[in-house]
């Protein structure tokens, strides 16, 4: 009760005072905003079946994040993650790219402008992932790539992260290969002509120099042609020991049939570097890729198993179809761990949190340590082989 004797200055500021501690336990009530992680990934064009398998994969660790989850770490611990982050449950919005720069663009603008996420996560062509990093990382928006790999991404900025190991350490494995198994001396290579393809190249050409092999032809092909008879005759025109490759989904699959029908006996020399990207999409005619060897981010192993391939059966109805999937569970998982250490959703705090939860962080596909860079510091490759339609381990000669 205010006495007779209070003057209207003290009235006036302890109502104010009311008004605050009122305005306070109302906003102490109110459910904090939900957080929102966007994704951009090609669900339709040559890339799909990565894409939808990316998509799957980011599904997975946010179905774990919101019904509460037990993150392992490295130590052997675990932090508990959950119900949800921040209090509420984590809405994944996802756009097609279409397998297209230009949509990617719009999917990420999108995303960015109108949903106003806390972190993007994709993609998986350094193609579409390079531009879209760049207006991320100028919007001050975390970006988490899950798939693309080329040195240049590098360079995009400070809340630009990559949740796979750059290229760069692919080409000695390839030039390894083609020693190996094919004995070769001269080798020729066939990639796209995007930022991934020309750092691949590179890193096998200099790699083969330094093994004193010789590139003695180097095709860059263009994405999503009807025809590619044209690059393949100027690829084996000086007949080389061994062809070193890559191309995604559907072009991997037009390329190797007109292979085939031109006598080109991939099986024999050919060497494919993430092999995984066109093994699904040889369901049609398996024998145009019979015999293929190569490369791929080694998934396999009992945690992976256990925590990821077990689920994504049991969810999905069918096996783990790239090895990209689980790249995109662990992009979303520690994505989701560093918002939950930091208890924000500013851009700032997220950095800081996942250069600090990545060190500790047990991923699905091994460590996810960052570099000053935001780079993945390390990268497992395994050997495979195609063959009778599927891909398979393989042990390289000695």
């Amino acid at each position: 009760m205010i006495s007779k004797g209070t003057t209207p200055r003290i009235v006036g500021a302890l109502f104010a005072f009311a008004i605050g501690i009122a305005g306070a336990a109302s906003a102490q009530q109110q459910p904090q905003q939900q957080v929102k992680f966007g994704m951009f990934t090609p669900l339709t064009g040559a890339s799909s079946v990565v894409g939808l398998d990316m998509r799957r994969g980011v599904e997975l660790a946010l179905d774990r994040i919101n019904a509460g989850y037990d993150v392992p770490l490295s130590n052997g611990m675990t932090r508990k993650i959950g119900p949800g982050l921040m209090g509420q449950p984590v809405r994944l919005i996802v756009e097609d790219d279409e397998s297209r720069p230009p949509a990617a663009m719009d999917a990420v603008r999108k995303l960015v402008n109108v949903d106003k996420v806390a972190v993007v996560l994709g993609e998986y062509s350094s193609g579409r992932t390079q531009p879209t990093g760049q207006f991320t990382n100028e919007n001050k928006v975390i970006q988490i790539s899950i798939g693309a790999n080329s040195p240049t991404l590098r360079d995009i900025g400070p809340y630009f992260f990559n949740a796979i190991g750059l290229a760069s350490a692919q080409g000695p494995q390839l030039i390894s290969l083609a020693q190996s198994e094919v004995k070769a001396k001269t080798v020729a290579t066939l990639f796209p002509n995007n930022p991934y393809g020309v750092g691949v190249e590179i890193a096998t050409c200099d790699a083969a120099a330094k093994a004193g092999l010789q590139c003695v032809s180097k095709v860059r092909y263009e994405e999503q042609k009807t025809d590619y008879r044209a690059e393949l005759r100027q690829l084996t025109a000086p007949n080389p020991d061994a062809v070193i490759f890559f191309a995604y989904g559907a072009d991997a699959a037009l390329i190797l049939r007109q292979a085939f029908e031109l006598g080109l006996d991939a099986g024999k020399k050919w060497i494919g570097t993430e092999v995984s990207n066109w093994s699904s999409d040889l369901t049609a005619a398996p024998q145009v890729g019979e015999g293929i060897r190569g490369i791929e981010h080694d998934v396999s192993g009992a945690f992976y198993e256990m925590q990821y391939a077990a689920a994504y059966q049991a969810k999905y109805k069918e096996k783990p179809t790239t090895a990209f999937g689980a790249f995109g569970y662990d992009a979303a998982m520690i994505a989701a761990l560093a918002i939950a250490d930091a208890n924000s959703t500013n851009s700032d705090s997220i950095r800081a949190s996942l250069m600090k939860v990545s060190q500790t962080y047990k991923g699905i596909t091994g460590s996810l340590a960052f570099d000053k860079d935001g780079m993945r510091v390390s990268q497992e490759y395994g050997n495979f082989i195609f063959t009778k339609g599927a891909l398979q381990p393989y042990k390289v000669t000695k």
